[in-house]
Order: structure tokens, then sequence, then C-alpha cells
């Protein structure tokens, strides 16, 4: 794409990113002449966008422009990178890494990967984008012993297919919990919204082939782009429950309750 026209499209992006959905962004005129370009330039940073989800048209008197910002689906069924998951929703998949570094592992950590109380974890920070729009921010750590020279990766991609092909190490199964948060005022800096605006949490343990914890991270999706998607078996009434299940746990100052 010609980089006036990646432009146009950015500055687009970022006014959608700033609106709220259903809000009425202009006529074609009126964008024109707000973004300083001609209307065959603006029809095709708009076709583009129309057919990412982030617009619609209405046409008549009222009509004009409008925000959509369709919802970005995240299945819990699949163990499967950011990336692979937008690429099959149509969208085009980006990421901005904002930290690398290699850190004690605190308790939680360790307790996550059942590391030694002096290991050692690569540590990565990450906003995932989708259509150049921010969806998420990803905070993930792996034990350092067990992936010599992993910050000289590139890193922009999905980590589980690096992880794969230069180590040899399948994700097998993800232990994942989620809640409902309000973005910090940092959060929502990264994320292009207002602060105290609804995030989904996501915390997440990976396993390997053999079983063995690899990944703990903790991922902020932005609750008005992303909706959670999972096929529940049925198995009847009478029968036993399954030592493996999902479960929702409800909070209240401090007990958990669960409902099976």
């Amino acid at each position: 794409m010609p980089r006036q026209s990646e432009e146009l499209r950015r500055r687009i992006v970022a006014d959608i990113n700033a609106g709220v959905p259903g809000t009425k962004l202009g006529s074609e005129r009126e964008l024109a002449e707000r973004y300083g370009t001609s209307r065959s330039s603006l029809r095709q940073a708009l076709a583009a966008l129309e057919e990412a989800g982030l617009i619609h048209r209405v046409i008549g008197r009222a009509g004009g422009i409008f925000i959509s910002h369709t919802q970005v689906e995240r299945s819990l069924t699949d163990v499967v990178g950011v990336p692979a998951f937008l690429a099959r929703q149509g969208y085009v998949a980006g990421t901005r890494v904002l930290s690398t570094k290699i850190t004690a592992a605190d308790q939680r950590t360790r307790t996550a990967l059942r590391l030694e109380p002096d290991a050692l974890v690569i540590e990565i920070q990450r906003v995932r984008l989708a259509d150049g729009s921010p969806i998420s921010l990803e905070l993930a750590q792996f034990p350092a012993d067990r992936f010599p020279g992993l910050l000289e990766q590139q890193l922009g991609g999905s980590l589980y297919e690096l992880l794969e092909s230069q180590y040899g190490l399948v994700a097998a199964r993800a232990d994942e919990r989620i809640e409902a948060v309000n973005a910090t005022a940092e959060e929502a800096s990264l994320l292009d919204i207002e602060p105290d605006s609804a995030l989904l949490l996501i915390t997440r343990v990976t396993y390997d082939q053999d079983d063995r914890p690899y990944e703990f991270s903790r991922d902020l999706f932005r609750g008005d782009r992303t909706c959670l998607a999972v096929t529940a078996q049925g198995r009847g009434v009478a029968a036993a429950e399954p030592a493996d299940t999902a479960s929702v746990s409800l909070q209240r100052q401090g007990v958990e309750v669960k409902a099976g």
C-alpha cells in the first residue's frame, strides 16, 4: 500500500478507535475535507475498512459513514496464537513489541511454571493489532533455561509457532482463567480506550506435549472488540462429572463459588 494511502487509513482508524459504535464519522465530502484528500483516495480507504468490518455505509438523507467496531471472536477450545484466529476471521494481524527482558520469577509465576526459587524467566510484553487497531495487551513469561536465545528471535508473530519451529515444543493444552476487569490509565493508553473501560483478562498456563508448563501469560482483551466462543458437550444429568471440566467461579468477598 502506498505511503499516503496507509497514512490516510491510519488516521481514519484512529478516529474509529476514539469513537463509539454507531457514531457517524461523516459523509464522504466531510471526510475528504477533514483528511485533506481526494474523494477517490478516500473511497479506496473506506472500502478496505468496510470490508474489515470497522465501518458501514448508510444511504439516504441521514446517511453517511458509521463506526461498526465488529467483535473479534476468541475461541476457548483451541490453543492457538492471536495471528491465527485473527487471520481465520479475515483480519490483518499486527504486533507492537513493548518490552523484553530476563528477570527473576515472582511467587505466582514460579508456582504456575513449577520453577525453583532462584529461577529466571523470559518476559515479553506486546500489543496485538487487528487491522491496525489495538485488540489486546499481552504479558507472557517462559522459563529462561528452556529457551536460550529466544529474545534474539523475531517476536512479532505467534510465539507458539516460534517455539515449535525453533525448540520442537508443541502446545498440547492450556488452563485459562477469565475475569472481567477495568483498564488502568496505562493499559487504556496502550489499547486506545478510556481508563476504566471493560477488559477481559485471560490468565493462562500452557503445557507442552510432556505435560510440563512452559508459558504463564496475562492477556487483556478489549471488551468492546472481543467475544468468547466455546463448544460445550452435553452429557446428561445422570452422568458422572468428568475430572477435567469447565466451570464458572463467582467471586464474592474473597470466596469462590463454583458452578459446574
